[in-house]
């Protein structure tokens, strides 16, 4: 099943963007691949990054049930303070290290994340397809 997971993820990841209009569900589980990271450092210009670069992992598992992030095929786990659903967007918020927020799209999976500390804002991109 994890193998199927994984490979689900990749090839969602290898489709152009209108194929991604897949869609969650808001209420299950959800496998979420990082696409894109902007560092950007308190007066200087943004950079582009990997999800390695900045220490989260690759892939992640969103339960809006138990309000938890977890580290797919891993053991890191961050709680999440808050979920909501509004505008056909799930929206998950919580606190590790920095404070962050996701928006993920109910009707396409879409994923963005924003999470800041002093000197630094992070600006993430995904895709979420339910578990």
């Amino acid at each position: 099943m994890k193998q199927q997971i994984a490979w689900l993820a990749v090839f969602c990841l290898s489709l152009p963007g209108a194929a991604l209009a897949r869609g969650v569900s808001g209420s299950e589980r959800m496998l979420c691949a990082v696409t894109e990271v902007l560092e950007c450092p308190f007066e200087e210009a943004c950079i582009r990054q990997t999800a390695e670069g900045i220490a989260l992992p690759a892939f992640l598992v969103i339960d809006p049930k138990a309000k938890m992030l977890l580290e797919y095929q891993g053991e890191r786990k961050t709680p999440v303070q808050t979920v909501y659903e509004r505008d056909g967007h799930v929206v998950l918020q919580g606190y590790e290290k920095r404070a962050w927020s996701i928006s993920i799209s109910k009707e396409t999976g879409r994923a963005s994340v924003a999470a800041t500390e002093a000197d630094v804002g992070l600006v993430i991109f995904g895709v979420c397809t339910d578990l």
